[in-house]
């Protein structure tokens, strides 16, 4: 029951609604929708406390009074009240919405990264999503966008050689080739593990991809003339080669880190 009682708070969670008077709008509509008959204010008050809501009937009526001024619902004589045809439309339209918010909130929490050691499965669906990213940005990238490749490749190579942590321009490249590829949900996906990365790396005080800046900056020179050749398969090769570097440098760093942590005596 206490799960039911926290819809309410679940669904204001999803960024979804603007208030909380939004949220029983739509709870209202929901049940209203569900019902294969008309629905009464008393029924809907009841189903309204089951969720954790406890309004009275005046204060339930007015909500329906409201739905009925938007063209949502009409009463049927005593009998209580239908969704109208806009009222379908829009309750399918914000239930997807909430879905779909649900999904990501779920996604976002999946893709946490909570130790260093978690970067291998991330960097490894780095790997799936980049190498497709390359290739249609290959296909797709206009001439501007080449161009702007290239200046973040001239700003890792300034970084590098004035001795300065290259992690964001490395990453920067790598978010402007998702942009090239003209795929959104490529690019939603790479933001989300890019983020969770920076989350654990600007935590590292050694990291070996850091210290490898000069190596990565001369990988993404040549993926970027691979690009700008409108080469697909020699673009895919540099870039599945570049990312199975970094899971190298993460294993490397790992199994360091494993050394570092096992007792100094191993009789102690």
């Amino acid at each position: 029951m206490a799960a039911v009682g926290d819809e309410k708070k679940r669904l204001m969670q999803t960024g979804v609604f603007r208030t909380q008077n939004d949220v029983v709008t739509y709870l209202l509509a929901r049940m209203i929708g569900k019902s294969e008959s008309p629905v009464g204010a008393w029924t809907l008050k009841e189903e309204l406390e089951q969720s954790g809501i406890n309004y009275g009937t005046a204060t339930v009526g007015r909500y329906l009074k409201e739905l009925d001024s938007r063209g949502m619902t009409e009463q049927r004589s005593n009998q209580g009240r239908i969704l109208t045809e806009d009222g379908k439309k829009w309750l399918a339209k914000v239930s997807g919405n909430v879905a779909r918010a649900q999904m990501h909130n779920e996604s976002s929490k999946a893709l946490r990264v909570n130790k260093y050691s978690d970067l291998v499965d991330l960097i490894q669906a780095r790997k799936a999503i980049e190498v497709e990213a390359v290739r249609l940005a290959v296909a797709n990238a206009t001439a501007q966008e080449v161009e702007a490749l290239k200046k973040s490749v001239l700003i890792h190579y300034r970084y590098v050689a004035e001795n300065r942590d290259p992690t964001e321009p490395a990453l920067d490249f790598h978010m402007v080739v998702a942009d090239m590829s003209h795929n959104r949900f490529i690019k939603a996906m790479l933001d989300m593990l890019f983020f969770e990365e920076r989350q654990i790396e600007n935590n590292m005080e050694q990291l070996v991809t850091r210290e490898r800046g000069d190596a990565y900056v001369v990988e993404h020179d040549d993926i970027t003339n691979a690009i700008e050749a409108r080469d697909g398969e020699l673009a895919v090769q540099l870039m599945e080669r570049h990312i199975d570097a970094l899971l190298s440098a993460v294993r490397e760093q790992i199994e360091k880190m494993a050394e570092e942590d096992e007792p100094e005596n191993a009789g102690a």
